[in-house]
């Protein structure tokens, strides 16, 4: 077999593989963080302002 061929296609596939791992996790992460951030906040989070400075 032509080793140097079959070393270069190998090193290309795992390139490829850590490749597309390491762009999953990152679209994981800015899939996570647009949901935290599209998600109705309730009336009670919304307005957290404490009572004492409302009652003065």
């Amino acid at each position: 077999m032509n080793w140097p061929v079959l070393i270069l296609v190998g090193i290309a596939a795992l390139s490829l593989i850590i490749f597309l791992v390491w762009r999953n996790i990152k679209d994981q992460h800015q899939l996570e963080e647009q949901l935290k951030n599209d998600y109705p906040k309730s009336k009670d989070e919304e307005d957290e302002s404490p009572i004492d400075e409302t009652m003065k």
